[in-house]
């Protein structure tokens, strides 16, 4: 089996107007040309993966990194209304969940357990449009949301990760 930390990385959200905003600590990258699922034989490239994702004993944190609030303005553009887009944010997020579960506990260790999942948002993202799109039982289940700036402390909590500071 691959070393999973080598492919430890500062956690980042992708690109956007020519700024990266990231994280000042690291989670092991799953998505992506240079994220972990890039080194398996089998094809996932379909699949919906999330970003990173840290082992801490048999438990599992998963991370995925949104610009939730261009997400909101795109549907909102194609006319969706509040109920649509709960449902195609809350769908897509839901999916690459489960499916990223899926694909780590066949390929790194079946008796992983499901520990926290993150949906880290950009920082500079107001509370009125969380709260306004998105339900608020969301910030409990099926994950918790913070910001870019919170992750880190948050993963701090857990000092048995493999990506430590």
């Amino acid at each position: 089996m691959t070393n999973l930390t080598n492919f430890c990385t500062a956690i980042q959200h992708s690109p956007h107007e020519e700024k990266t905003e990231q994280a000042d600590c690291k989670a092991i990258k799953f998505d992506d040309s240079d994220g972990f699922v890039e080194s398996l034989t089998a094809n996932y490239a379909n699949s919906c993966r999330v970003d990173y994702f840290e082992v801490i004993e048999d438990g599992l944190i998963m991370i995925e990194l949104k610009r939730i609030k261009l997400k909101i303005q795109n549907l909102l553009r194609q006319g969706k209304t509040k109920k649509d887009i709960r449902n195609k944010v809350l769908t897509n997020i839901a999916k690459k969940f489960q499916k990223s579960l899926s694909i780590i506990q066949s390929e790194i260790n079946p008796d992983l357990i499901p520990t926290i999942n993150y949906l880290v948002v950009d920082n500079d993202i107001e509370s009125v449009i969380l709260d306004k799109y998105l339900p608020n039982n969301l910030r409990e289940e099926p994950f918790v949301i913070c910001k870019t700036n919170e992750i880190c402390d948050k993963l701090s909590k857990f000092d048995t990760r493999l990506c430590p500071e």
